[in-house]
């Protein structure tokens, strides 16, 4: 496997700060589909949906975090969708963790 890079950082003083805990983000739908989470099996399950209403890929495992790169290694939907799903996943995650219910925002 490939090291990561360990070069030394200059962090500017004068580098833009944003301020993100009061930023809304209006869901919009993704010209491609669409998203649905559910937890069965003790495994996260990610159902993409087209924008005729047909699940075409159904992701199944317990690391968003590949299921996750599989969404986007196959290019399935835009970045800010991206961020949605993937906090999805990881709420999933967490609910299979503590064996709670999932609902999926």
């Amino acid at each position: 496997m490939k090291k990561c890079p360990s070069h030394k950082i200059e962090i500017l003083k004068t580098r833009k700060i944003v301020s993100c805990d009061k930023l809304k983000f209006p869901w919009k739908q993704d010209p491609k589909g669409y998203f649905l989470v559910k937890i069965k099996n003790n495994l996260i399950c990610c159902g993409f949906v087209n924008n005729k209403h047909k699940m075409i890929i159904e992701f199944r495992g317990k690391s968003p975090d590949k299921i996750i790169k599989e969404i986007a290694k196959r290019k399935l939907c835009n970045l800010e969708n991206m961020g949605y799903i993937a906090s999805e996943l990881i709420i999933a995650k967490n609910c299979l963790k503590s064996k709670k219910r999932y609902i999926q925002r």
